[in-house]
């Protein structure tokens, strides 16, 4: 019974080791329901994984590096899976700037969708940090 619960307690520590946060981006105020949202998990002070959905079907993964440069930039790469659609790769490069309203912050960035069909544009997103 002691290993079983050392062996709980190892995998519970290990699970939790990182740091939880919630992002919202594209916000639509009057139809907020089709934002995109998603949360993320800190592996380590400098990268965070994320994963996002809309149905069972269409989800998104994402990878982000924080640099330390410049004030928290960070080098983010994305994958989009969408039933029937080709899968896409996309990238950004933005800042995290805290808000000084609790743990919220403000994420300007400028993000490519799909590297295939290079079309850089300005995108903005709001994270909490849990």
């Amino acid at each position: 019974m002691r290993n079983l619960i050392i062996a709980f307690a190892l995998m519970f520590s290990a699970f939790t080791f990182g740091q939880m946060s919630f992002n919202v981006s594209d916000l639509d105020l009057q139809n907020p329901m089709s934002s995109d949202a998603n949360l993320g998990w800190f592996m380590t002070d400098d990268i965070m994984v994320s994963f996002g959905m809309t149905d069972w079907d269409n989800f998104k993964v994402a990878a982000r590096y924080y640099t330390g440069v410049a004030d928290n930039m960070f080098i983010e790469a994305t994958t989009n899976a969408a039933d029937g659609d080709p899968d896409t790769i996309g990238m950004a490069v933005g800042w995290t700037k805290a808000l000084g309203i609790w743990k919220f912050q403000f994420e300007p960035m400028i993000v490519v969708s799909d590297i295939d069909n290079f079309d850089p544009h300005l995108a903005w997103g709001l994270r909490f940090n849990l």
